[in-house]
C-alpha cells in the first residue's frame, strides 16, 4: 500500500488538468433601449442584436447574475446540439469539403499541409489548451523558413467553439493558396509578399466539447466555460471574462509577431464587424475601415447578392453600434499592436451544416484573398541606421494619427506599413534618439504601394586600408577616438607580425615592455608586417591637410599622406618643392627634374620616404568641395 498510494498520486499528476463541468445558456430577451447592452456586456456573452430583440450566452456564473435582473429570457436549445455533422478521420481525403474532421484529422491535415508543400508552408503549435488540444498557425510564404521585411498577415477563425463555417473556411484557405501557387498568379503574388499566417480553430475545447470524434455537443466558450472573445486585454474598459489560458497563448504569440492586418472568423449572423467594439468613439481610419469592410461585402455579393443582409443593408457595421463588449480581441490587436483587424461574421448559423460548407466558401474565398492584397497596398519601407541595422520606429500621419493609430516598424526587419485611403499626406518618421524626418505631400494612390524608406543618422567619416601579405607602407587620414595601438589594430590583430615607424615598433607575439609604440602618431607613417592579406576599417574625426603641418627633418623621413583623393607627386607636394631630394614608396622613386620616375602619385592609406635638403614644413593642398 505504501508503494501504491505515491504510484497513483504520480498518475493524478502526470494527467491532463480537466476543467469543472459547467452548464451553457443560450437565451434571447428584449431590451427597452440599446443602452442597456452597455450594462449587460459585462454579465452575460452578448452574440447578436437585431432590433431590441438580443440572443446571448452565459455559463453558471453569468445565467444567476441575469436572473436577478428585471429581463424575461427565453431559453433556446444550444446551437451546438442538434443534427449529426458527417465525419471524417485521420486517413480520410481531407479534401472532403462536405465533412468535418476530428479532432485527430485535423491536427494530421495541418501537418499534412508542411508535408505536402515544405518549400511554402510550416505549421507552429504555438500552446495547448486546457484539456491538452493544440492550437495551431500555418504560417505560408515562398520563403517560409525566414522571416522576411513583409508585412505579416493573420486569419483566425472559431475563437467560439460553436461557430465552425471560419474553422472549415480556413482550412479550405490553406489549401487552395498552397495548390494553386504553381499555376494561380494572384495566389502567387499574395504568398511571394505576405507572410500569411492562418489558425483555423482558435477554442478547440469549445468545438471539441462533446469529444474529438464529433463537433455535435460545441460550446461557445472554453473548457472553463468562459468567453475567450472577452479575455483580452481592453483599452476602453474590463473584461468581462478572467483572462484564459488560451487567450495568454494568443498575447504571447501577438508578442513575438508584427501583425498588420488581421481578421477573426465568427458565425451566428453574416455582417463584417469593424472596430470598435468597446467605444463609441470611431477610430480615427473608420472611413478606411468602412472602406475595407464594403470591398470584402461587395466581393461576396457578386456571387450571392442576398448574403449579408440580415442585419444591415450595406453588409458592415461598427461594432460598438451594433452592440458594446469588452475584451474582445479586434481591439485588442487594434489598439495594442497597432494592427488592423476586423471581426468577419460568415453565416446566420452556429453549427453550419456540412452540406452548405462549400456555399460559404465560394461566397468568400475571393473576399478572403481580397482582404489581404490590402496588405500590400498603402505607404510601405524600411527604417533603418546608417549601416544597414533595422530601427524601432514609429511613423505618423500628421493631422491625422493618435497614439493607436501610428504604424510601428518590425524590429526585426525595420519593415513597416501604414495602409490609408488614396489622398495626399505628411508623414512623420520617428526613432529614439534621433530627430523626427518629415516627409511632405505623400501620394496613397488606391490599390498601389507607396515606397517611403528612412535613413537616420551619419556615417561618421571612416578609412579602409588594404594589407597585403608581407610589409606594407601605411598611414591614416582620419584620428580614430581612440589613439591606442591595440585598439586600432584589434580587428586584425592576429594577422598582424609587427608594426613600426622609424624609432618604435609593435609585436603582438612580444611582451609589452618590449613594444616601444602604444598610441598612434598621425603625422607618421608605418611599416606593417601582415601574415595574409586583409583590410583595416577604422572610424574618427577627418583631418583636414591643410591645417595640418608635417615637420620633416633633413634627410629621410617617413610621412603620411593625409588628402582623401589621388594626386600627382607634384601637386601633392608643392608646399616642398625647393627642398625636396626625393620620394620612395617600396621600389617606386619619384626625383624632381627625372624623366624617368616611377612613382608619379600619391594615394590615400599609403606611406612614403621622404628626403629633404632642410628641416621643413609640408602641408597637403586643401581637400577640393
Amino acid at each position: 500500500m505504501k508503494h501504491i498510494l505515491p504510484l497513483i498520486l504520480l498518475i493524478l499528476i502526470s494527467l491532463p488538468v480537466l476543467a469543472k463541468d459547467w452548464t451553457e445558456y443560450y437565451f434571447q430577451f428584449e431590451i427597452q433601449d440599446k443602452s442597456e447592452l452597455e450594462f449587460l456586456t459585462d454579465i452575460i456573452s452578448i452574440a447578436k442584436v437585431q432590433g431590441n430583440v438580443v440572443w446571448a450566452f452565459a455559463n453558471d456564473e453569468e445565467w444567476q447574475a441575469f436572473q436577478q435582473l428585471n429581463y424575461h429570457p427565453q431559453l433556446l436549445q444550444k446551437p451546438g446540439y442538434g443534427i449529426e455533422q458527417p465525419m471524417r478521420d485521420v486517413g480520410d481525403s481531407f479534401r472532403d469539403w462536405y465533412t468535418y474532421p476530428t479532432y485527430d484529422a485535423y491536427v494530421a491535415q495541418m501537418y499534412a499541409f508542411a508535408s505536402n508543400y515544405p518549400n511554402l508552408c510550416q505549421i507552429y503549435d504555438i500552446g495547448t489548451t486546457i484539456n491538452g488540444r493544440k492550437i495551431l498557425f500555418a504560417k505560408i510564404s515562398d520563403n517560409v523558413s525566414l522571416h522576411e521585411a513583409e508585412p505579416e498577415v493573420q486569419y483566425s477563425a472559431t475563437i467560439h467553439g460553436d461557430e465552425t463555417c471560419g474553422y472549415m473556411t480556413m482550412l479550405h484557405l490553406i489549401d487552395y493558396l498552397l495548390s494553386n501557387y504553381s499555376t494561380n498568379p494572384r495566389i502567387q503574388n499574395l504568398i511571394n509578399n505576405l507572410e500569411i499566417w492562418i489558425n483555423p480553430l482558435a477554442n478547440p475545447d469549445g468545438t471539441y466539447y462533446g469529444g474529438n470524434n464529433s463537433v455535435s455537443g460545441a460550446r461557445r466558450y472554453n473548457a472553463n466555460g468562459y468567453d475567450l472573445n472577452r479575455s483580452f486585454p481592453d483599452h476602453w474598459g474590463t473584461p468581462s471574462a478572467p483572462t484564459q489560458p488560451e487567450t495568454t497563448i494568443f498575447t504571447n504569440f501577438a508578442n513575438t509577431h508584427h501583425f498588420v492586418l488581421s481578421a477573426n472568423f465568427h458565425g451566428g449572423a453574416e455582417v463584417v464587424n469593424y472596430p470598435w467594439d468597446g467605444t463609441y468613439t470611431p477610430h480615427i481610419d473608420e472611413n478606411w475601415f468602412i472602406d475595407l469592410s464594403a470591398d470584402y461585402v461587395n466581393t461576396a455579393r457578386q456571387v450571392n447578392s442576398g448574403y449579408m443582409t440580415s442585419l444591415y443593408s450595406t453588409g458592415y457595421t461598427n461594432g460598438a453600434d451594433w452592440y458594446i463588449i469588452h475584451g474582445g480581441r479586434q481591439d485588442y490587436f487594434t489598439y495594442f499592436h497597432h494592427c488592423r483587424e476586423v471581426t468577419i461574421e460568415l453565416t446566420n448559423t452556429y453549427i453550419t451544416p456540412a452540406a452548405q460548407l462549400e456555399n460559404y466558401w465560394n461566397y468568400n474565398y475571393n473576399s478572403l484573398l481580397g482582404y489581404l492584397e490590402n496588405a500590400l497596398y498603402g505607404l510601405q519601407g524600411t527604417v533603418k541606421d546608417v549601416y544597414g541595422n533595422p530601427l524601432t520606429a514609429t511613423i505618423t500621419v500628421l493631422g491625422l494619427d493618435t497614439v493607436y493609430s501610428t504604424a510601428i516598424t518590425d524590429p526585426a526587419c525595420g519593415d513597416y506599413i501604414r495602409m490609408l485611403l488614396p489622398g495626399t499626406y505628411n508623414v512623420q518618421i520617428s526613432v529614439n534618439g534621433y530627430e523626427p524626418q518629415t516627409f511632405n505631400n505623400i501620394v496613397i494612390t488606391e490599390g498601389q504601394k507607396t515606397t517611403l524608406n528612412a535613413v537616420f543618422g551619419v556615417i561618421p567619416p571612416s578609412q579602409t586600408i588594404q594589407l597585403n601579405a608581407g610589409w606594407n607602407l601605411i598611414s591614416f587620414n582620419i584620428q580614430p577616438n581612440n589613439l591606442n595601438i591595440e585598439s586600432i589594430l584589434s580587428p586584425v590583430m592576429g594577422n598582424v607580425i609587427q608594426i613600426k615607424n622609424i624609432k618604435e615598433s609593435f609585436h603582438p607575439g612580444m611582451d609589452s615592455h618590449y613594444n616601444t609604440i602604444t598610441t598612434l602618431d598621425i603625422t607618421c607613417g608605418y611599416w606593417i608586417k601582415m601574415h595574409s592579406s586583409t583590410s583595416l576599417y577604422l572610424e574618427g574625426t577627418p583631418i583636414d591637410p591643410s591645417t595640418h603641418s608635417i615637420n620633416l627633418k633633413t634627410g629621410w623621413n617617413l610621412v603620411p599622406y593625409y588628402p582623401e583623393n589621388i594626386l600627382s607627386v607634384i601637386s601633392a607636394l608643392q608646399s616642398i618643392t625647393p627642398y625636396l631630394q626625393e620620394v620612395k614608396y617600396f621600389n617606386q622613386v619619384y626625383i624632381p627634374e627625372s624623366s624617368n620616375n616611377s612613382l608619379t602619385q600619391m594615394e590615400p592609406g599609403k606611406g612614403y620616404w621622404i628626403r629633404v635638403l632642410q628641416d621643413c614644413n609640408l602641408i597637403y593642398p586643401a581637400a577640393k568641395n
